[in-house]
């Protein structure tokens, strides 16, 4: 897979009339190869009746994710040639950033208002694309990976559940708004040891 110059698609199908049309990754077929269906584990609410496939091309933000999350990963995943960067589409790494991408661009963010907590006031460094980040909530600091970025917000995916009690509130892989203040060093996060955090 040419990362540069293969026009990639999404195939958008409801395979079974579950009233959720499933997202797959779809690179058209080069001379005298077939086309690659890689299939994702995003599903999304259905407006559509039918089963028939609708394939979307990606946009240019999916292009610039995948690629910013694809340079925050080990050079062993990528190998340069003269025709541009090749990836191996069946490698674990790739797939799984094919997916966030997926995320960010079909999941409905999740309400956060009521979930993020007040600031904290602790060393910050500048974020970046692909960073993670501990969510500040009312129910701990969940670990998320920052997807999107304006001048006051972060978009973010949850790596895993937001729980209360045993129980979850928000399951991983949602997607959230959330302001920047919301967003803490990894550290603060629970499944992080917590030795970096430094509260003032």
């Amino acid at each position: 897979m040419n990362a540069e110059m293969q026009p990639l698609y999404w195939r958008i199908q409801n395979n079974d009339n579950s009233g959720f049309d499933a997202v797959s990754l779809l690179m058209p077929a080069g001379e005298g190869e077939p086309a690659t269906l890689v299939p994702t584990e995003v599903s999304f609410c259905s407006r559509r009746t039918g089963t028939q496939a609708v394939d979307v091309r990606w946009t240019d933000e999916d292009s610039d994710l995948f690629m910013h999350l694809l340079e925050r990963v080990s050079d062993d995943h990528a190998d340069e040639t003269d025709e541009g960067m090749v990836l191996d589409i069946n490698d674990g790494v790739v797939q799984g950033i094919v997916q966030l991408v997926a995320l960010a661009r079909f999941k409905t963010p999740w309400p956060s208002d009521d979930l993020v907590a007040g600031d904290i006031n602790t060393v910050r460094e500048d974020i970046e694309i692909g960073d993670l980040v501990a969510i500040h909530t009312h129910y701990g600091c969940p670990m998320a990976i920052v997807v999107g970025m304006d001048s006051i917000d972060l978009t973010c995916i949850l790596l895993e559940d937001i729980e209360a009690e045993g129980v979850s509130v928000v399951p991983e892989h949602s997607v959230f708004v959330i302001n920047r203040d919301s967003a803490l060093p990894p550290a603060f996060a629970e499944s992080d040891t917590g030795e970096d955090a430094v509260f003032h």
